[in-house]
């Protein structure tokens, strides 16, 4: 688990790498998947016991390893990906890769309320966005 920590305001911007980062932008700045975990901690919106959310229990929040967009051919995909799922079992959950979004936003968007739902229970994020920047409160 991410530790818990207090976010007053963070701006956060994804620059032309696809990737977010806090305002300034770092040379190499927090993973999307740190900013969402973070985000969701900060805001209070992560219950103390493993949520309910339908999916196979080895794709829990306690297994995500990672979280990032993929540019393909017509747009972009958000993948979660997991560890100690069993074989032959896909250890990816995101946007499907035969309809990408066509802007990274809009896929970072998905994968993030995915992530939420995950590890809250609920789609809801604790972010507001305007153009490229993310800002979560918390």
């Amino acid at each position: 688990m991410v530790p818990r920590r207090a976010i007053t305001e963070r701006t956060l911007v994804m620059d032309k790498t696809q990737q977010l980062h806090d305002q300034p932008c770092p040379k190499k700045g927090p993973t999307m998947l740190r900013m969402v975990t973070d985000a969701l901690h900060a805001s209070g919106l992560v219950p103390p016991s493993r949520p309910e959310t339908g999916l196979p229990p080895y794709y829990n929040r306690e297994n995500i390893s990672d979280f990032y967009l993929e540019k393909h051919s017509g747009g972009w995909v958000a993948n979660i990906v997991f560890r100690h799922v069993p074989p032959g079992i896909g250890n990816m959950l995101g946007s499907p890769d035969a309809h990408p979004y066509k802007d990274r936003r809009d896929a970072f968007l998905h994968g993030a309320t995915l992530l939420s739902l995950i590890i809250t229970g609920s789609p809801d994020l604790p972010f507001i966005v305007a153009e490229d920047t993310i800002i979560a409160f918390g």
